[in-house]
């Protein structure tokens, strides 16, 4: 299985005060140890996850960069994606969010089969879409 994870899956993970933490930091562990799993992120998810982390805890933030930056595939964008990003949110209405949509084109052009995102409002109309919650209910403890 290919997996995209979104800014928050990670943001949620490294920080124990957030609601998702727990079900992010085990649906991470999960699919690292699992072996048949493929994670990805896109490179600008990296200076998201700085800019908030660095707020609590500089040094820290930058350890648990390095740990997403061996584990996880990271991922670039370009012109190209960009443009396919511009294209979909002028003709498809549905796609509001600049972020969000460059997430989805970033996980096509992977062909990822499923998106972990923690936001309510985040749209993929072709790849399957789970919180860390639902993913954690159905493959973590589906397992045990």
């Amino acid at each position: 299985m290919r997996v995209f994870l979104d800014a928050n899956i990670l943001i949620d993970k490294f920080d124990s005060t957030r609601i998702f933490h727990k079900f992010s930091d085990k649906s991470f562990e999960y699919m690292l140890l699992s072996g048949s799993i493929d994670v990805f992120t896109s490179c600008d998810i990296i200076t998201t996850l700085y800019y908030i982390g660095s707020k609590k805890d500089k040094k820290q933030i930058l350890h648990d960069i390095r740990a997403v930056n061996k584990t996880l595939e990271v991922i670039k964008f370009s012109n190209k994606e960009i443009e396919e990003t511009c294209e979909l949110m002028i003709n498809d209405n549905n796609y509001k969010d600049l972020e969000d949509t460059i997430q989805y084109i970033m996980a096509k052009k992977e062909n990822c089969d499923l998106i972990i995102s923690n936001d309510k409002n985040f749209i993929s109309k072709d790849i399957k879409l789970l919180t860390s919650e639902e993913f954690y209910k159905q493959y973590v403890e589906g397992q045990k």
